[in-house]
Protein backbone atom coordinates (compact mmCIF):
# COMPACT_ATOMS: atom_id res chain seq x y z
CA UNK A 1 0.00 0.00 0.00
CA UNK A 2 3.08 2.45 0.61
CA UNK A 3 4.07 1.83 -2.64
CA UNK A 4 1.00 2.18 -4.10
CA UNK A 5 0.88 5.99 -2.32
CA UNK A 6 4.60 6.71 -3.66
CA UNK A 7 3.73 5.82 -6.89
CA UNK A 8 0.60 7.84 -6.41
CA UNK A 9 2.41 10.81 -5.44
CA UNK A 10 5.18 10.51 -8.53
CA UNK A 11 2.75 10.21 -10.82
CA UNK A 12 1.04 13.51 -9.36
CA UNK A 13 4.36 15.39 -9.83
CA UNK A 14 4.46 14.36 -13.49
CA UNK A 15 0.97 16.16 -14.15
CA UNK A 16 2.16 18.84 -12.22
CA UNK A 17 5.14 19.59 -13.67
CA UNK A 18 3.84 19.34 -17.25
CA UNK A 19 0.95 21.65 -16.38
CA UNK A 20 3.75 23.92 -15.26
CA UNK A 21 5.96 24.09 -18.39
CA UNK A 22 2.37 24.54 -20.07
CA UNK A 23 1.66 27.38 -18.28
CA UNK A 24 4.78 29.57 -18.94
CA UNK A 25 3.97 29.20 -23.22
CA UNK A 26 1.70 30.65 -24.53
CA UNK A 27 -2.34 29.76 -25.92
CA UNK A 28 -2.55 28.53 -29.60
CA UNK A 29 -3.94 31.06 -31.99
CA UNK A 30 -6.40 28.63 -33.47
CA UNK A 31 -7.50 30.42 -36.64
CA UNK A 32 -6.21 32.99 -38.93
CA UNK A 33 -6.90 36.67 -38.55
CA UNK A 34 -9.52 37.96 -40.75
CA UNK A 35 -7.15 40.67 -43.15
CA UNK A 36 -8.37 44.25 -42.75
CA UNK A 37 -10.21 46.06 -45.68
CA UNK A 38 -8.64 46.34 -48.99
CA UNK A 39 -6.06 44.02 -47.77
CA UNK A 40 -4.05 43.09 -51.29
CA UNK A 41 -0.63 41.80 -50.59
CA UNK A 42 1.77 41.54 -53.55
CA UNK A 43 4.19 38.45 -53.08
CA UNK A 44 6.96 39.07 -55.89
CA UNK A 45 6.84 34.68 -57.49
CA UNK A 46 9.44 35.12 -60.69
CA UNK A 47 10.94 37.58 -62.86
CA UNK A 48 9.85 38.47 -66.44
CA UNK A 49 11.13 40.81 -69.48
CA UNK A 50 10.14 44.42 -69.23
CA UNK A 51 7.84 45.06 -72.45
CA UNK A 52 6.81 48.57 -72.50
CA UNK A 53 3.94 47.26 -75.01
CA UNK A 54 2.69 44.63 -72.88
CA UNK A 55 2.38 45.93 -69.49
CA UNK A 56 -0.47 44.85 -67.07
CA UNK A 57 -1.47 47.47 -64.20
CA UNK A 58 2.35 47.76 -63.36
CA UNK A 59 3.45 49.37 -59.83
CA UNK A 60 6.64 50.75 -58.56
CA UNK A 61 7.97 49.84 -54.97
CA UNK A 62 10.74 50.90 -52.76
CA UNK A 63 11.54 47.40 -51.03
CA UNK A 64 14.48 48.85 -48.41
CA UNK A 65 17.11 51.88 -48.25
CA UNK A 66 20.64 51.43 -47.10
CA UNK A 67 21.63 54.10 -44.52
CA UNK A 68 24.59 52.26 -43.07
CA UNK A 69 26.77 55.00 -44.92
CA UNK A 70 24.69 58.26 -43.23
CA UNK A 71 25.27 60.25 -46.59
CA UNK A 72 25.83 57.65 -48.85
CA UNK A 73 21.82 56.13 -49.61
CA UNK A 74 20.87 53.28 -51.29
CA UNK A 75 17.91 52.54 -52.20
CA UNK A 76 15.89 49.27 -53.45
CA UNK A 77 13.59 49.77 -55.81
CA UNK A 78 11.06 47.17 -57.83
CA UNK A 79 8.70 47.49 -60.83
CA UNK A 80 6.11 44.85 -60.35
CA UNK A 81 3.49 43.71 -62.95
CA UNK A 82 0.33 42.68 -61.87
CA UNK A 83 1.01 39.11 -61.82
CA UNK A 84 3.49 39.20 -59.34
CA UNK A 85 5.85 39.39 -61.98
CA UNK A 86 9.59 41.60 -61.42
CA UNK A 87 10.11 43.12 -64.16
CA UNK A 88 13.73 43.04 -65.49
CA UNK A 89 15.69 44.89 -67.53
CA UNK A 90 14.30 48.25 -67.54
CA UNK A 91 17.29 49.89 -67.70
CA UNK A 92 17.47 49.02 -71.24
CA UNK A 93 15.15 51.27 -71.78
CA UNK A 94 16.44 54.04 -70.38
CA UNK A 95 14.47 54.10 -67.35
CA UNK A 96 16.87 56.45 -65.15
CA UNK A 97 15.45 59.68 -68.04
CA UNK A 98 12.07 58.15 -66.94
CA UNK A 99 12.55 59.26 -63.15
CA UNK A 100 10.44 62.58 -63.12
CA UNK A 101 9.84 63.22 -59.99
CA UNK A 102 12.66 62.10 -56.97
CA UNK A 103 12.84 63.85 -53.42
CA UNK A 104 14.32 63.45 -50.11
CA UNK A 105 12.41 65.21 -47.08
CA UNK A 106 13.12 66.12 -43.60
CA UNK A 107 13.14 68.50 -41.10
CA UNK A 108 15.28 71.09 -43.50
CA UNK A 109 12.80 70.56 -46.12
CA UNK A 110 11.96 69.02 -49.28
CA UNK A 111 15.06 68.80 -51.54
CA UNK A 112 14.73 67.56 -55.38
CA UNK A 113 17.52 64.43 -55.64
CA UNK A 114 19.31 65.28 -59.56
CA UNK A 115 22.68 64.18 -59.01
CA UNK A 116 22.16 60.12 -58.33
CA UNK A 117 22.90 56.49 -59.96
CA UNK A 118 21.19 53.32 -60.93
CA UNK A 119 22.34 50.19 -62.04
CA UNK A 120 20.09 46.77 -62.19
CA UNK A 121 21.20 44.19 -59.32
CA UNK A 122 20.06 40.46 -60.85
CA UNK A 123 20.02 36.68 -59.63
CA UNK A 124 22.32 36.04 -62.12
CA UNK A 125 25.06 38.70 -60.73
CA UNK A 126 27.77 36.41 -58.81
CA UNK A 127 27.10 37.78 -55.22
CA UNK A 128 26.27 35.62 -52.99
CA UNK A 129 24.49 36.22 -50.20
CA UNK A 130 24.29 34.40 -46.13
CA UNK A 131 20.71 34.13 -45.40
CA UNK A 132 19.58 33.00 -41.93
CA UNK A 133 15.98 32.05 -41.57
CA UNK A 134 14.48 32.46 -38.39
CA UNK A 135 11.40 31.01 -37.15
CA UNK A 136 8.91 31.31 -34.42
CA UNK A 137 7.84 28.10 -32.84
CA UNK A 138 6.12 30.15 -29.89
CA UNK A 139 2.79 28.61 -28.29
CA UNK A 140 1.00 30.85 -29.81
CA UNK A 141 1.17 29.63 -33.56
CA UNK A 142 -0.01 25.61 -32.89
CA UNK A 143 1.35 22.76 -33.92
CA UNK A 144 -0.44 22.82 -37.50
CA UNK A 145 0.85 26.43 -38.26
CA UNK A 146 4.52 25.24 -37.21
CA UNK A 147 4.19 22.65 -39.98
CA UNK A 148 3.29 24.93 -42.06
CA UNK A 149 6.18 27.13 -41.85
CA UNK A 150 8.28 24.18 -41.89
CA UNK A 151 7.27 23.16 -45.31
CA UNK A 152 8.13 26.77 -46.74
CA UNK A 153 11.23 26.64 -44.94
CA UNK A 154 11.98 23.28 -46.58
CA UNK A 155 10.84 24.33 -50.09
CA UNK A 156 13.15 28.05 -49.49
CA UNK A 157 16.28 25.44 -49.13
CA UNK A 158 15.49 23.33 -52.25
CA UNK A 159 14.94 25.99 -54.46
CA UNK A 160 18.08 28.26 -52.99
CA UNK A 161 20.90 29.05 -55.50
CA UNK A 162 24.03 26.46 -55.30
CA UNK A 163 26.21 30.11 -53.91
CA UNK A 164 24.42 31.09 -51.18
CA UNK A 165 24.64 29.83 -47.67
CA UNK A 166 21.81 29.23 -44.92
CA UNK A 167 21.46 28.80 -41.20
CA UNK A 168 18.12 27.90 -39.81
CA UNK A 169 16.97 28.61 -36.55
CA UNK A 170 14.04 28.21 -34.31
CA UNK A 171 12.74 30.11 -31.51
CA UNK A 172 10.82 30.55 -28.70
CA UNK A 173 11.97 31.51 -25.52
CA UNK A 174 14.70 29.48 -26.56
CA UNK A 175 17.17 29.89 -29.46
CA UNK A 176 18.07 26.64 -31.45
CA UNK A 177 20.50 27.32 -34.13
CA UNK A 178 19.40 24.04 -36.09
CA UNK A 179 22.13 24.50 -38.94
CA UNK A 180 24.94 26.26 -38.95
CA UNK A 181 25.82 28.15 -41.82
CA UNK A 182 26.27 26.24 -44.92
CA UNK A 183 25.50 26.04 -49.06
CA UNK A 184 25.08 22.16 -48.48
CA UNK A 185 21.46 21.66 -49.05
CA UNK A 186 21.60 18.14 -48.57
CA UNK A 187 22.85 19.00 -44.88
CA UNK A 188 20.17 21.66 -44.30
CA UNK A 189 17.32 19.26 -45.00
CA UNK A 190 18.97 15.97 -42.91
CA UNK A 191 19.57 19.18 -39.80
CA UNK A 192 16.37 20.71 -39.93
CA UNK A 193 13.43 19.31 -37.85
CA UNK A 194 10.18 18.80 -39.64
CA UNK A 195 8.57 18.06 -36.40
CA UNK A 196 5.92 20.83 -35.88
CA UNK A 197 6.03 22.22 -31.92
CA UNK A 198 8.34 19.91 -30.45
CA UNK A 199 10.40 20.94 -27.79
CA UNK A 200 9.23 24.58 -28.25
CA UNK A 201 5.75 25.89 -27.60
CA UNK A 202 7.11 28.39 -25.06
CA UNK A 203 7.30 32.53 -25.24
CA UNK A 204 8.72 34.79 -27.54
CA UNK A 205 11.80 36.49 -28.01
CA UNK A 206 12.59 38.06 -31.38
CA UNK A 207 15.20 40.35 -30.51
CA UNK A 208 17.79 37.58 -29.03
CA UNK A 209 16.95 35.26 -31.61
CA UNK A 210 17.96 38.01 -34.43
CA UNK A 211 20.73 38.68 -32.24
CA UNK A 212 21.79 35.09 -32.71
CA UNK A 213 21.67 35.11 -36.29
CA UNK A 214 23.52 37.95 -36.92
CA UNK A 215 26.24 36.24 -35.04
CA UNK A 216 25.98 32.94 -37.24
CA UNK A 217 26.24 35.13 -39.80
CA UNK A 218 29.62 36.99 -38.46
CA UNK A 219 31.05 33.57 -39.75
CA UNK A 220 30.61 34.32 -43.49
CA UNK A 221 32.62 35.14 -46.08
CA UNK A 222 33.54 38.98 -46.05
CA UNK A 223 32.49 39.10 -50.04
CA UNK A 224 29.20 37.59 -48.80
CA UNK A 225 25.94 39.98 -48.31
CA UNK A 226 23.79 39.07 -45.44
CA UNK A 227 20.43 39.13 -44.32
CA UNK A 228 18.26 38.02 -41.45
CA UNK A 229 14.60 37.08 -42.67
CA UNK A 230 12.69 36.63 -39.20
CA UNK A 231 9.15 35.69 -38.88
CA UNK A 232 6.88 36.33 -36.03
CA UNK A 233 3.08 35.95 -34.96
CA UNK A 234 3.56 38.07 -31.70
CA UNK A 235 5.11 40.09 -29.41
CA UNK A 236 8.62 40.07 -28.32
CA UNK A 237 7.78 38.65 -24.39
CA UNK A 238 11.24 37.16 -23.34
CA UNK A 239 14.16 38.82 -25.14
CA UNK A 240 16.99 39.85 -22.65
CA UNK A 241 18.26 42.60 -25.47
CA UNK A 242 16.66 45.61 -25.94
CA UNK A 243 15.38 46.46 -30.29
CA UNK A 244 17.69 48.92 -30.43
CA UNK A 245 20.82 47.06 -29.56
CA UNK A 246 19.93 44.70 -32.17
CA UNK A 247 19.55 47.32 -34.86
CA UNK A 248 22.99 48.75 -33.99
CA UNK A 249 24.15 44.93 -34.35
CA UNK A 250 22.68 44.66 -37.43
CA UNK A 251 24.31 48.62 -38.97
CA UNK A 252 27.35 47.16 -37.49
CA UNK A 253 27.98 43.73 -39.16
CA UNK A 254 26.25 45.28 -42.25
CA UNK A 255 23.59 42.54 -42.03
CA UNK A 256 20.02 43.12 -43.44
CA UNK A 257 16.91 42.18 -41.37
CA UNK A 258 13.74 41.24 -43.69
CA UNK A 259 10.68 41.14 -41.30
CA UNK A 260 7.48 39.06 -41.21
CA UNK A 261 4.84 40.01 -39.18
CA UNK A 262 2.48 37.04 -39.11
CA UNK A 263 -1.90 37.69 -37.70
CA UNK A 264 -3.23 40.93 -35.68
CA UNK A 265 -1.44 39.62 -31.88
CA UNK A 266 1.81 41.59 -33.01
CA UNK A 267 3.68 44.56 -31.36
CA UNK A 268 2.71 47.14 -34.09
CA UNK A 269 5.45 48.92 -35.64
CA UNK A 270 7.84 46.61 -33.61
CA UNK A 271 9.01 44.62 -36.62
CA UNK A 272 8.82 47.15 -39.53
CA UNK A 273 10.98 49.54 -37.30
CA UNK A 274 13.77 46.83 -37.52
CA UNK A 275 13.32 46.44 -40.94
CA UNK A 276 13.35 49.95 -42.12
CA UNK A 277 16.93 50.87 -39.73
CA UNK A 278 18.67 47.89 -41.66
CA UNK A 279 17.65 48.40 -44.61
CA UNK A 280 15.68 45.56 -45.16
CA UNK A 281 11.58 44.89 -46.41
CA UNK A 282 8.97 44.63 -44.37
CA UNK A 283 5.54 42.51 -44.87
CA UNK A 284 2.70 41.66 -42.61
CA UNK A 285 0.24 38.99 -43.55
CA UNK A 286 -2.75 37.16 -42.65
CA UNK A 287 -3.13 33.78 -43.84
CA UNK A 288 -1.50 30.62 -43.23
CA UNK A 289 -1.20 30.08 -46.62
CA UNK A 290 1.16 33.26 -47.54
CA UNK A 291 4.08 31.09 -45.38
CA UNK A 292 5.53 29.95 -48.84
CA UNK A 293 4.82 33.21 -51.31
CA UNK A 294 6.23 35.65 -48.20
CA UNK A 295 9.35 33.77 -48.23
CA UNK A 296 9.54 33.48 -51.43
CA UNK A 297 9.26 37.02 -52.37
CA UNK A 298 11.87 38.33 -49.77
CA UNK A 299 14.65 36.22 -51.70
CA UNK A 300 13.42 36.97 -55.09
CA UNK A 301 13.89 41.03 -53.36
CA UNK A 302 16.96 40.12 -52.22
CA UNK A 303 18.20 39.10 -55.75
CA UNK A 304 16.90 41.47 -58.05
CA UNK A 305 16.12 44.47 -57.59
CA UNK A 306 17.39 48.44 -59.30
CA UNK A 307 19.85 49.88 -57.04
CA UNK A 308 19.59 54.07 -56.40
CA UNK A 309 22.63 55.32 -54.79
CA UNK A 310 22.87 59.47 -53.60
CA UNK A 311 24.29 61.01 -51.12
CA UNK A 312 22.83 63.51 -48.61
CA UNK A 313 24.07 65.76 -45.94
CA UNK A 314 21.05 65.84 -43.97
CA UNK A 315 20.93 63.49 -41.11
CA UNK A 316 17.86 62.22 -39.21
CA UNK A 317 14.11 61.02 -40.59
CA UNK A 318 13.77 60.84 -44.59
CA UNK A 319 10.66 60.11 -46.54
CA UNK A 320 11.84 59.25 -49.74
CA UNK A 321 9.50 59.84 -52.82
CA UNK A 322 9.68 58.09 -56.50
CA UNK A 323 7.88 58.68 -59.34
CA UNK A 324 8.31 57.12 -63.16
CA UNK A 325 6.67 58.42 -65.79
CA UNK A 326 6.09 55.65 -68.77
CA UNK A 327 3.95 56.76 -71.99
CA UNK A 328 0.68 55.38 -70.24
CA UNK A 329 1.65 55.31 -66.70
CA UNK A 330 3.13 56.98 -63.39
CA UNK A 331 4.32 54.74 -61.00
CA UNK A 332 5.11 56.04 -57.57
CA UNK A 333 6.69 54.53 -54.72
CA UNK A 334 7.85 56.02 -51.41
CA UNK A 335 9.77 55.23 -48.39
CA UNK A 336 11.33 55.83 -45.06
CA UNK A 337 14.92 55.98 -43.25
CA UNK A 338 16.67 57.35 -40.39
CA UNK A 339 20.30 58.52 -40.74
CA UNK A 340 21.58 59.04 -37.55
CA UNK A 341 24.70 57.25 -36.42
CA UNK A 342 24.66 55.69 -33.32
CA UNK A 343 26.11 56.55 -30.11
CA UNK A 344 29.70 55.27 -30.26
CA UNK A 345 29.58 54.53 -34.14
CA UNK A 346 32.73 56.05 -35.91
CA UNK A 347 31.53 58.56 -38.67
CA UNK A 348 33.96 59.50 -41.62
CA UNK A 349 34.13 63.05 -41.78
CA UNK A 350 35.37 64.32 -45.93
CA UNK A 351 37.29 67.35 -44.75
CA UNK A 352 40.44 67.99 -46.71
CA UNK A 353 43.44 70.42 -45.51
CA UNK A 354 46.46 72.19 -47.52
CA UNK A 355 49.25 69.68 -47.32
CA UNK A 356 51.23 69.47 -44.29
CA UNK A 357 48.62 72.17 -42.88
CA UNK A 358 45.59 72.05 -40.54
CA UNK A 359 44.00 74.89 -43.32
CA UNK A 360 40.37 73.41 -44.69
CA UNK A 361 39.91 73.77 -47.96
CA UNK A 362 36.47 75.23 -49.47
CA UNK A 363 35.25 71.41 -50.39
CA UNK A 364 34.75 71.00 -47.16
CA UNK A 365 31.81 72.68 -46.34
CA UNK A 366 29.31 70.36 -46.83
CA UNK A 367 30.84 67.85 -44.50
CA UNK A 368 30.95 70.66 -41.85
CA UNK A 369 26.67 71.65 -42.77
CA UNK A 370 26.10 67.56 -42.24
CA UNK A 371 27.59 67.55 -38.91
CA UNK A 372 25.90 70.71 -37.81
CA UNK A 373 22.55 69.73 -38.89
CA UNK A 374 22.82 66.45 -37.16
CA UNK A 375 23.87 68.59 -34.17
CA UNK A 376 20.63 70.81 -34.49
CA UNK A 377 18.22 68.11 -35.00
CA UNK A 378 19.68 66.53 -31.79
CA UNK A 379 20.34 69.56 -29.40
CA UNK A 380 21.63 67.48 -26.74
CA UNK A 381 23.88 65.50 -28.67
CA UNK A 382 27.96 65.75 -27.51
CA UNK A 383 30.64 64.49 -30.23
CA UNK A 384 34.43 63.93 -30.08
CA UNK A 385 35.96 65.02 -33.78
CA UNK A 386 39.10 63.02 -34.21
CA UNK A 387 42.08 63.77 -36.43
CA UNK A 388 44.32 61.15 -38.09
CA UNK A 389 47.75 60.99 -40.15
CA UNK A 390 49.43 58.43 -41.60
CA UNK A 391 53.05 57.12 -40.75
CA UNK A 392 54.88 59.54 -42.77
CA UNK A 393 56.67 62.44 -41.56
CA UNK A 394 59.46 65.15 -42.46
CA UNK A 395 59.85 65.77 -39.27
CA UNK A 396 62.56 65.08 -36.55
CA UNK A 397 59.83 65.55 -34.27
CA UNK A 398 58.49 62.17 -32.85
CA UNK A 399 55.32 63.84 -32.14
CA UNK A 400 54.45 65.85 -34.92
CA UNK A 401 51.99 64.06 -36.71
CA UNK A 402 50.03 63.45 -33.44
CA UNK A 403 50.50 67.73 -32.85
CA UNK A 404 48.96 68.06 -36.60
CA UNK A 405 46.06 65.68 -36.19
CA UNK A 406 45.31 67.49 -33.33
CA UNK A 407 45.70 70.92 -34.63
CA UNK A 408 43.42 69.27 -37.57
CA UNK A 409 40.72 68.11 -34.99
CA UNK A 410 40.50 71.83 -33.70
CA UNK A 411 39.73 73.18 -36.91
CA UNK A 412 37.08 71.09 -37.16
CA UNK A 413 35.74 71.92 -34.15
CA UNK A 414 36.24 75.63 -34.52
CA UNK A 415 34.43 75.74 -38.15
CA UNK A 416 31.55 73.66 -36.51
CA UNK A 417 31.26 76.44 -33.77
CA UNK A 418 31.21 79.35 -36.22
CA UNK A 419 27.65 77.14 -37.26
CA UNK A 420 26.50 77.98 -33.39
CA UNK A 421 26.99 74.91 -31.92
CA UNK A 422 27.93 75.45 -28.06
CA UNK A 423 31.56 74.37 -27.27
CA UNK A 424 30.76 72.06 -24.30
CA UNK A 425 28.94 69.84 -27.06
CA UNK A 426 32.29 68.87 -28.88
CA UNK A 427 36.17 68.08 -27.97
CA UNK A 428 38.57 67.51 -30.40
CA UNK A 429 41.15 64.94 -29.92
CA UNK A 430 44.08 64.14 -32.43
CA UNK A 431 45.53 60.68 -32.84
CA UNK A 432 47.98 60.85 -34.57
CA UNK A 433 49.51 57.32 -36.66
CA UNK A 434 48.61 55.67 -33.88
CA UNK A 435 44.90 54.68 -35.00
CA UNK A 436 45.58 53.45 -38.64
CA UNK A 437 42.59 51.45 -40.48
CA UNK A 438 44.77 50.35 -43.05
CA UNK A 439 48.61 49.90 -44.44
CA UNK A 440 50.75 52.71 -43.94
CA UNK A 441 53.11 50.86 -46.55
CA UNK A 442 51.47 51.69 -49.40
CA UNK A 443 49.70 55.40 -50.64
CA UNK A 444 46.19 54.08 -50.92
CA UNK A 445 46.85 52.69 -47.31
CA UNK A 446 47.72 56.23 -46.28
CA UNK A 447 45.52 57.54 -47.96
CA UNK A 448 42.81 55.91 -45.93
CA UNK A 449 44.55 56.68 -42.82
CA UNK A 450 44.77 60.24 -43.28
CA UNK A 451 41.39 61.08 -42.29
CA UNK A 452 39.26 63.32 -40.06
CA UNK A 453 35.97 61.17 -38.20
CA UNK A 454 33.67 62.33 -35.45
CA UNK A 455 32.16 60.39 -33.02
CA UNK A 456 28.34 60.77 -30.91
CA UNK A 457 29.17 60.53 -27.50
CA UNK A 458 25.75 60.78 -26.37
CA UNK A 459 22.44 62.41 -27.85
Amino acid sequence: MFKKYIFLAIIALIFASCKTVKQKGESEILEDAQPPQGYQPVFLSSVAKYNENNLKAPSSVISGIDARQPNLIKVRLHIVDMDSLYLTGALEENIKNRICFFVDSTTNGEKPITNYSIKEITNNDDQPYSIALVMDHSGSMGEWRAIEVQKAVQEFIMNKRDMDYLTLIKYDQKIVVESPLTNNKQELLTRFQKNGLMNFGGMTAISNSIGSAISVLDSANAYHSKAVIVFTDGWDNSSTIPSDSIIARALATNTLVCAIDFGESINPGFMKNIAEATGGTYHHIFKTEEFKPVFDDLYLRLNNYYLVEYKTKDYGKHNVKVRICLPKDTLKANGNFDNTPNVGAICLMNIYFDFDRANIQKESEDAIESVVSLMNYYPNMRIEVRGHTDSLSSSKDTEYNLKLSQKRADAVRNAILKKGIVSSRIIAVGYGERKPISENTTEKGRSKNRRTEFVIVSR
